[in-house]
């Protein structure tokens, strides 16, 4: 099954000519749920929309976890017999499926040594990122474009730093 949560904390974003939304048009965000494994129902596509913003705030710090208790609440597991034995089956409401599944990626993605999934650092992204180095520092969602910049940055500081020391002789 295809990971979901940092998909779908990635599926809106706000450019300067306007917010970029995945999940804007139902069509469109039928189809992006099914590439993820999901049905599309207008339930699921509603879950979708409404857990999204409390994920990434959740994400981001600026929410506390207990936000994403309407579908936490909702999670309930039963056993089943079968001829290969038992077998847990996930008995959650279609209108909280979507939350569910980003939630337990999201809990798996927590550990003692914080989260896996941040925030890129570049104050001007909005994208989120998976750390999966073993020293859980990746700072950018792309070394290419935010890690750049900010190194870009650093070199214009210094340099603009070494200028002014120069110039006060």
């Amino acid at each position: 099954m295809t990971p979901l949560l940092l998909d779908l904390v990635n599926s809106r974003i706000v450019y300067p000519d306007g917010p970029h939304d995945e999940l804007a048009d139902d069509a469109a965000a039928r189809a992006w749920l099914r590439e993820r494994g999901v049905e599309g129902t207008r339930e699921e596509i509603a879950d979708a929309r409404t857990v999204r913003p409390v994920l990434a705030a959740v994400i981001r710090g600026e929410e506390p976890a207990d936000a994403l208790a309407p579908w936490v609440d909702v999670m309930h597991r039963r056993a089943r017999l079968t001829r290969d034995g038992l077998r847990w089956q996930d008995d959650v409401p279609a209108g909280r499926r979507v939350g569910v599944r980003a939630i337990e990626e999201w809990a798996a993605l927590q550990g003692p040594d914080g989260s896996r999934i941040r925030p890129c650092a570049d104050p001007d992204c909005q994208h989120f990122l998976v750390d999966h180095s073993r020293a859980n520092a990746r700072k950018w969602h792309s070394m290419e474009i935010c890690g750049n910049r900010a190194k870009a940055r650093r070199h214009y500081a210094r340099s603009k730093e070494k200028g002014g020391a120069g110039s006060a002789q």
